[in-house]
């Protein structure tokens, strides 16, 4: 005998039931591992972007600085030799007598020092040539006289020294200015940048002129020395003062680092800067290089000091 109603739906077996949920199970399980997946790569494209944009805007303001190497505040004087004296020991700012050039061959992960001179003038303006490489005013009673600027960068490390250990951000580009008739620090230390872990700096080889083609660094070129103090034509200078002669360029490499710890890359990552040893880190957080090439417009002429 048949009903002429609607039969009734009969309700699901527990097979059923159980092979439903499991495929909701694995269903969830497919989402949840795409939106895992996707929130990595998100933290690792913005982790390199934070690292790329940090090297840039570094990179960028040591090509500024660097640019005023061998500048003299004075149109009746010549340029004059832009890259200070080479360090007998590692002084590090605010340590009297840093006004000097750093090779870092014990392959330290901060890197080398660079410094450079410029004659400052006192004529009360507000311009860069008037300031210290942070920005701030000379102070009164410094005039016609060599400044030093000096760029380094210190890395983060724990009281011990080690520099694997205990990274907190402060991996740092700092700059100082120095008088260079006394060796001794104009105003105090400061802080360009966080997150730049590394810098290597070579320069031209000796004779390389206008058409560079070989870099070398700092401890492979003769330091010259002035003998006499000059006026005239070129700007007075120190007797006992060193420097590297005949640079017309440098050419500088960076590391700069993400400032995000879920910004992971997998695997230990190797970095190698110009000239020095490869660094290698195991905390997988993203890092990345830049290099340039910076030409000295203010070189002397030839037979000037």
């Amino acid at each position: 005998m048949y009903s002429t109603g609607l039969q009734k739906q009969r309700g699901m077996t527990l097979v059923e039931l159980m092979i439903a949920g499991v495929i909701s199970i694995i269903v969830g399980l497919v989402v949840m591992q795409l939106m895992i997946g996707s929130n990595r790569a998100s933290n690792r494209l913005d982790g390199l972007s934070q690292a790329q944009e940090n090297a840039r805007f570094s990179m960028s303001w040591l090509t500024d600085q660097i640019r005023h190497a061998g500048y003299v505040g004075d149109i009746f004087f010549e340029t004059a030799p832009g890259i200070a004296e080479r360090c007998t020991e590692n002084f590090v700012p605010p340590a009297s007598n840093a006004d000097c050039v750093y090779e870092d061959l014990a392959g330290t992960r901060s890197g080398d020092r660079i410094a450079i001179r410029r004659f400052y003038v006192d004529n009360g303006g507000t311009d860069w040539s008037q300031q210290s490489c942070s920005g701030a005013a000379i102070p009164a009673g410094i005039d016609e006289e060599y400044l030093v600027d000096v760029f380094w960068v210190e890395a983060d490390a724990d009281a011990d020294g080690n520099l694997n250990i205990g990274d907190d951000y402060d991996d740092w580009l700092r700059c100082a200015t120095y008088r260079e008739s006394t060796g001794t620090i104009i105003g105090t230390v400061q802080t360009i940048a966080s997150g730049i872990e590394s810098m290597q700096v070579l320069y031209t080889a000796p004779g390389a002129g206008n058409s560079a083609t070989q870099y070398v660094g700092a401890d492979t070129l003769a330091p010259a020395s002035v003998t006499t103090a000059q006026s005239g034509e070129t700007a007075p200078t120190n007797s006992d003062i060193e420097y590297l002669p005949d640079v017309t360029a440098v050419r500088i490499a960076i590391l700069a680092r993400a400032f995000s710890d879920a910004a992971q890359v997998t695997g230990d990552r190797s970095y190698v800067l110009l000239d020095a040893d490869p660094l290698v880190f195991d905390d997988r957080v993203p890092r990345q290089i830049l290099e340039t090439t910076i030409f000295l417009p203010n070189r002397p002429l030839s037979g000037s000091l």
